[in-house]
């Protein structure tokens, strides 16, 4: 049995068996209908999410387990001054796996001294978001054949972003893959370039663009991740950094062909819904992934197999 706190976590080999994985489950869905039967998972959500607690509770029934879940701090005694490690060691002892979102950065290594199951990570501060990543690499393993070479554009809140942040440690385990930002920042920040560490991929620095329409006509997949307009202090600093990096369906005239356009979701003014019918359009297909990907995920965590005797059929994933 595994955690998965981090995308660091795991190998090029590790999340290349857990692609191979996804296909056999999107390929023969009947095979896994038990795979976790008697399992119970527990999603214990501290932040608010839609799709990645959903996907999380939709893959462990689709896979035959059970489902515990806290979708609102409110429910928790938490509310009634009840340390959170106190809280996440009951969790532990009622399930087989612990589903866990916070807004603490470091705050899954610490669960995870309260837990004797495993631990997944599904967003934890502005630090990792592995599962995630996970979904982004295999959107662009699917499209492309493959990972390596490709130039992968990122353009948002990217300092800010556990997704994006997660996306490019998880671009790190590949090679030869080049790195392009156009990076929003908050006021404190205006000014300062991007940093150098954190957008390095295998000793090769990003490349850092004013405005996506600079960037798009030279990157195969572009990345699109919110500017985080609560952040900010200033209504027009935040436009001026929207504007930036905002992708809208003119630009993608510019755009070299086979380009994709992916968004982790929920998506606000930096990406216009006239994308929507174009091409172009990854991230619904992206989204879609996201449970067969964590279906992938839960089955590592728990060490579990296809139940034998069953063959393929029912719905696609």
């Amino acid at each position: 049995m595994q955690d998965l706190i981090s995308i660091e976590d795991l190998s090029r080999s590790d999340i290349e068996n857990l692609f191979s994985t996804v296909d056999h489950l999107r390929r023969t869905p009947e095979v896994f209908r038990r795979a976790l039967a008697g399992r119970v998972v527990c999603t214990l959500f501290f932040e608010p999410s839609t799709r990645t607690r959903l996907g999380f509770e939709a893959a462990a029934h689709r896979l035959g387990a059970r489902v515990l879940s806290v979708s609102d701090i409110r429910s928790t005694r938490l509310e009634l001054g009840e340390s959170l490690l106190d809280t996440t060691r009951m969790a532990g002892f009622y399930c087989d796996a612990v589903v866990a979102r916070h807004k603490e950065d470091g705050v899954m290594h610490r669960i995870k001294e309260t837990v004797r199951v495993p631990l997944i990570n599904a967003g934890e501060g502005q630090v990792g978001h592995p599962s995630q990543t996970l979904i982004d690499l295999y959107t662009l393993k699917e499209h492309f054949g493959d990972i390596d070479n490709l130039h992968v554009g990122i353009a948002g809140g990217i300092r800010y972003s556990r997704a994006a942040k997660s996306l490019i440690a998880g671009l790190r385990k590949f090679s030869n893959v080049h790195l392009h930002v156009v990076d929003a920042v908050h006021e404190a920040d205006e000014g300062t370039r991007f940093p150098r560490e954190l957008g390095e991929l295998n000793g090769v620095a990003a490349l850092e663009y004013p405005s996506t329409k600079d960037m798009i006509g030279q990157v195969d997949a572009v990345y699109v991740v919110r500017v985080q307009q609560e952040k900010f202090a200033d209504p027009a600093a935040y436009q001026r950094q929207l504007q930036k990096c905002r992708l809208h369906r003119a630009l993608l005239s510019r755009a070299l062909p086979g380009l994709i356009v992916m968004h982790c979701l929920p998506r606000t003014d930096e990406l216009d819904a006239d994308i929507d019918d174009t091409p172009q359009n990854r991230y619904f297909q992206q989204a879609r992934h996201g449970v067969a990907v964590r279906s992938a995920v839960l089955l590592r965590s728990l060490a579990a197999k296809p139940a034998r005797g069953s063959f393929g059929g029912g719905r696609s994933w």
